[in-house]
Order: C-alpha cells, then sequence, then structure tokens
C-alpha cells in the first residue's frame, strides 16, 4: 500500500516515474491478495460467499491489468490504453467490489433487506463479459464500434444490477410481510378444559 500511496503522489510531481510506481504497487497489492484472501478457497462454496469470493477474483485480475498497464508503460491520458486503464480500475474492480458487497453491506446501511440470490450474477457476469469484450476487440484490436456497444452493455450491467438488487430487496421485504400477517391472523388454540 505504500508503493500505491507513494507512486500516486509521486505522479503528481514525476508522471512518468510516479505512474510506473503506482503500477507497480498495485501489482504488490493484488500479489498479496491472490496468496493470502480467503476469496481463493471461498469460491469453492456455495450461495453469498461464492458469489462474493467470484465477485473479488475478478475484480483483482481487472486490478492487476491496471497494474501491467501502469507498470510497463506509464501514465496516459488519452487512447485505448487510457480506456483500458481507466475502466480496469472503476467498472472491472470497484463495480465489481459494489456488486459483491451490496447484499452484506447494503442492509447495514439502508435498513433494508437485500439477500443474497442467484439472480446477483446476471449483472456481474454482464459487467466483466463486456468490460472483456470492450478492453479486448475495442482497446486492443481497435474496433471501435465493438467499444461503443461494449460500453453501452457496461451500463446496462451496472443498471441491472441496481433493478436485481431492488428487485430482491422488495420481494423479501413482501415475502417477511406475508409471512408476518399470516402469523398475526392465525387464530389461538383454545386449551382443552379452560
Amino acid at each position: 500500500m505504500a508503493a500505491v500511496v507513494a507512486g500516486a503522489t509521486a505522479s503528481t510531481l514525476w508522471p512518468a516515474s510516479g505512474a510506473h510506481l503506482f503500477g507497480a504497487g498495485l501489482l504488490a497489492v493484488t500479489t498479496w491478495l491472490a496468496v493470502f484472501d480467503v476469496a481463493r478457497h471461498t469460491v469453492q462454496a456455495k450461495a453469498l460467499p461464492r458469489y462474493i469470493a467470484a465477485g473479488l477474483l475478478a475484480g483483482y485480475g481487472w486490478l492487476t491489468l491496471a497494474g501491467l498497464l501502469w507498470a510497463g508503460a506509464g501514465t496516459t491520458l488519452q487512447g485505448p490504453r487510457y480506456d483500458a486503464t481507466l475502466h480496469a480500475v472503476f467498472l472491472g474492480f470497484t463495480m465489481s467490489m459494489i456488486f459483491v458487497h451490496a447484499p452484506v453491506i447494503l442492509p447495514a446501511v439502508l435498513r433494508r433487506p437485500l439477500p443474497y440470490h442467484r439472480v446477483l450474477y446476471v449483472p456481474l457476469v454482464l459487467l466483466h463479459a463486456s468490460l472483456l469484450v470492450r478492453v479486448g476487440l475495442g482497446d486492443v484490436a481497435g474496433m471501435e464500434r465493438v467499444w461503443r456497444w461494449a460500453g453501452v452493455v457496461n451500463v446496462v450491467a451496472v443498471l441491472a444490477f441496481a433493478a436485481c438488487a431492488v428487485t430482491v430487496s422488495w420481494l423479501c421485504r413482501a415475502q417477511t410481510e406475508v409471512l408476518r400477517a399470516a402469523a398475526t391472523s392465525r387464530p389461538t388454540a383454545v386449551v382443552a378444559g379452560s
């Protein structure tokens, strides 16, 4: 983390060398995560732990790509490499972290349930697949139309996650209210002899 902070700071003063240091710091962080993060093991679990682990590992992959681009080629402010680096960090890593932590964090913050449901995989897979197309075919191969359409699908993935989260939360709340209503309307049993 010290290399990441030092690289980010150095990038403002010495953009070329600072970007290399920042990229090396990202690679160090992702290497540490690859060795020590529990996600390597929980990806074999089921339900929510597997969903979280899959999103974490995919996000770490995108962070590694960004680290390689910064460490190897240095800073850039435009063009396909800039697009690939920027979206690897902010879509591939950051949005993946948001998607997979939402079932844990949002209920605590918003006081609304967001139980795990396998439908949450749809926007997660859509996000990573469309980003792979955007970077692989759009940025690397220079296919501008593919790049544009993949960008649209990136947005659709984020909106789909929001729609899935709202729907799952609403269905959970509705089911809870139905169960609560059924429990309160049930007649109390009359004990014989009383």
